[in-house]
């Protein structure tokens, strides 16, 4: 398969229509539909049904579309990599970061493009219970993530970085510990951020109660907005509490979350080994 059948693919996708697609593309439709038939005897399967009427994806188009949504996302980022170099730009650094773990990060970059303002960084968040990708098939140069995901292998040097307190975060006048066994409770979903719903469900645990979880999120948007609603309290770091300015209450909890970065030790990328050292200088304070 090539990129131009992979483009007239996601261009029926976004018109569900062979001419408006080619117009799109600014092709005949004959072409849009001669790639689209190349890419299905590829691939061996139909991609869309279709009738005089109307196009639909078929179960198997639909499982191919984010495929190929990547597999144009990464040309699109190598194009735009090379112009960068022959622009002028002195390499490119690729980061996968927890949102939790973001102060750290924001405190390395910033030193890092002062000391290194011609190097392009590509920062991509990623779910807290992401695992790191096989050998040969990682984009990325570091990964920050919780301390007790680091990985155990002798492929990765690994760095910890930072500590953080737990907070219970309310509306004023909600967080009274006291009264935590009956309250409602909002949190990130296991799948999300598995080492703080662990540490929450701990907690829970050494208070001897089960608690009423009403809701679980992906993201920490969705649960401070329920927490600033008065849906509910939720348990979260400090430093993310803190994203509400003020807003909402915290107790600091008798536990610590902790966050550090690992890198494959086959680092050859030269942004990526001027980075390490300052990822280190910071680690290190």
């Amino acid at each position: 398969m090539d990129l131009n059948q992979i483009r007239s693919f996601l261009a029926v996708t976004q018109t569900l229509n062979f001419t408006n697609a080619a117009r799109q593309n600014g092709v005949p439709q004959s072409t849009i539909s001669r790639q689209i038939s190349d890419l299905e005897s590829q691939l061996g399967v139909r991609l869309f049904y279709r009738t005089r009427r109307d196009v639909q994806l078929t179960q198997e188009g639909r499982t191919f579309l984010p495929y190929a949504l990547e597999m144009m996302e990464a040309s699109q980022k190598g194009a735009f990599a090379v112009r960068q170099l022959r622009d002028g730009a002195a390499g490119r650094l690729s980061l996968a970061t927890i949102a939790a773990g973001e102060r750290f990060l924001q405190a390395c970059l910033a030193d890092f493009g002062r000391q290194y303002p011609d190097i392009v960084v590509d920062l991509t968040y990623v779910s807290g219970g992401e695992a790191l990708l096989e050998e040969g098939k990682d984009p990325y140069d570091f990964h920050f993530m919780y301390e007790d995901m680091l990985p155990e292998s002798e492929e990765f040097d690994t760095a910890l970085t930072y500590r953080d307190t737990l907070c219970l975060v309310g509306r004023e006048g909600d967080t009274s510990l006291a009264a935590l066994p009956n309250s409602r409770i909002l949190l990130l979903s296991e799948s999300e951020s598995p080492i703080l719903y662990m540490h929450a469900m701990a907690f829970f645990r050494s208070r001897r109660f089960a608690p009423n979880v009403i809701n679980e999120a992906d993201d920490v948007r969705s649960v401070l907005l329920g927490v600033r609603a008065g849906l509910g309290v939720t348990i979260l770091p400090r430093t993310q509490a803190e994203e509400c300015g003020g807003e909402l209450a915290t107790v600091p909890l008798d536990l610590e979350i902790g966050y550090g970065a690992a890198w494959r030790r086959s680092l050859l990328n030269p942004a990526a080994r001027l980075f390490l050292q300052v990822l280190k200088s910071h680690a290190a304070g």
